[in-house]
């Protein structure tokens, strides 16, 4: 079509070139060095002066039609090649569903050698040998694709999570840095950066670190994160240097408690201050709230600790007896009252409660052993031995706990989960104690002078 214009116009030029010829009949010179020179008209002149344009045109307009053919060879060729080696990693994939790893890992190495530049074949081939737990090819698998690639984000934090698999920790730091040097938006980086400077317990670099990815993620899991972050540091504080900010140390503590009236460790702390300074009461009171606000028993066992060192066990009886008279079958709070009993010596009592959560189909391997230990102290050895047997193996605790968030299981309380780094997130498992929490029960804590017993 285009040929069809131009030739259109040539002959409309044409005519143009006999018009404007018949009126300039004069002649003009055109110089071309050395005294030498061409003589025709101007219409003639005109009309060279065209021609030659034309034929550039046409000669450019050739080599760029040469230039588009191969570049679209090309680009057929270079889709055709990723058409087949798509195929070489669908294969591999194929092979390793099947169970067949061995002909997997040699396909996708023929694949890498084919083509160098395919970084899913890189990432597929490390994914397999780490699963394999093969970490040393994994990594020279990631190395080779960094070679042959140059650094990307993506491989960069596959190289971390290997390092991660074999607690490499020093290579982790390098490498975190090189993604956020390349992307300082990379979440992924940002909260493995995190989570390494919390391991190492690097408060500082912690905090930054969270401040920049809040700013991306607002989630309450990640406030609540924020707020550890924080806390860790001022228990950093009060461990090192309490003395001289404790003032400082008890109003951090209360601002947190005023972003987040459920932060468990913040309460536990700021009681903690409290008592070192010698202020008991402000130290129970400061309990009362926290379990007022949360109903965490973590609460009621540092109530026990509190009152029994002061001399005062009644305190604490009075609370668990008002909390059982508005809640009778709220199990787990009838085995901690059985055993600060049995820890007061109040043997008797002790056993009429465990007999009871035994009759109401509790069971679990710190009821026994609480049940034995309430025998020994009778001198009713037999039994003891019986429930001893029943309680065996032994637990190290009483009541089981886990963190609610990665469901790691734990000894004894802790403010922080190590398994998945997170904070407030430890409790016990009342899934081993039948009944729910009952309605009246949670009103009762909820209340602010629940505690008032004190």
């Amino acid at each position: 079509m285009k040929y069809k214009i131009f030739f259109f116009l040539f002959f409309l030029f044409l005519l143009f070139y006999l018009y404007i010829s018949n009126l300039n009949q004069e002649m003009v010179k055109l110089y071309v060095g050395y005294g030498r020179y061409y003589e025709t008209s101007v219409a003639g002149y005109v009309v060279v002066s065209f021609v030659l344009g034309v034929i550039i045109t046409i000669i450019i307009s050739f080599f760029y039609d040469i230039k588009k053919a191969v570049s679209g060879w090309r680009e057929e060729r270079r889709e055709k090649n990723k058409e087949e080696f798509r195929d070489f990693l669908e294969k591999a994939k194929s092979y390793d569903l099947r169970g067949d790893r061995e002909k997997a890992i040699e396909q996708l190495n023929r694949l890498v050698r084919k083509a160098p530049e395919m970084e899913e074949a890189y990432t597929f081939l490390s994914d397999m040998y780490t699963s394999m737990k093969e970490f040393d090819k994994a990594t020279e698998v990631l190395e080779l694709a960094e070679a042959s690639l140059g650094k990307r984000e993506s491989i960069l934090l596959k190289k971390v999570k290997v390092y991660l698999a074999t607690k490499s920790m020093e290579k982790i730091e390098y490498e975190l840095k090189e993604v956020l040097r390349m992307n300082e938006s990379n979440l992924e980086a940002l909260a493995l950066l995190r989570d390494f400077y919390i391991w190492k317990k690097d408060w500082n670099e912690a905090y930054e670190l969270e401040k920049k990815t809040k700013k991306f993620i607002k989630t309450e899991d990640e406030n609540r994160r924020f707020v550890g972050i924080r806390f860790e540091k001022v228990r950093e504080l009060y461990n090192k240097k309490f003395e001289a900010n404790s003032e400082t140390i008890m109003k951090d503590l209360k601002e947190m408690l005023g972003e987040d009236k459920r932060f468990i460790p913040a309460y536990v702390l700021l009681a903690e201050v409290y008592k070192r300074m010698g202020k008991l009461n402000e130290a129970g009171r400061v309990y009362g709230r926290g379990y007022s606000k949360t109903g965490h028993i973590i609460f009621l066992l540092k109530m026990e600790d509190l009152y029994i060192d002061r001399g005062d066990p009644g305190v604490i009886l009075k609370i668990y007896r008002r909390i059982l008279d508005i809640s009778p079958k709220n199990h787990l709070i009838s085995f901690l009252y059985a055993r600060l009993c049995l820890r007061l010596e109040m043997i008797d009592e002790s056993i009429d409660m465990l007999n009871r959560l035994l009759a109401e189909g509790e069971e679990f391997k710190g009821l026994h052993r609480a049940m034995a230990e309430a025998y020994i102290h009778r001198g009713e050895i037999e039994k003891a031995v019986e429930e001893f047997r029943s309680a065996f193996p032994m637990k190290h605790v009483y009541i089981p706990f886990s963190c609610k968030n990665c469901q790691a299981v734990k000894e004894e309380w802790a403010d922080f989960c190590d398994s998945c780094y997170s904070w407030s997130t430890i409790n016990v498992k009342k899934e081993e104690f039948l009944p729910v929490e009952s309605t009246e029960l949670k009103t009762l804590y909820e209340g602010e002078d629940w505690d008032r017993g004190e």
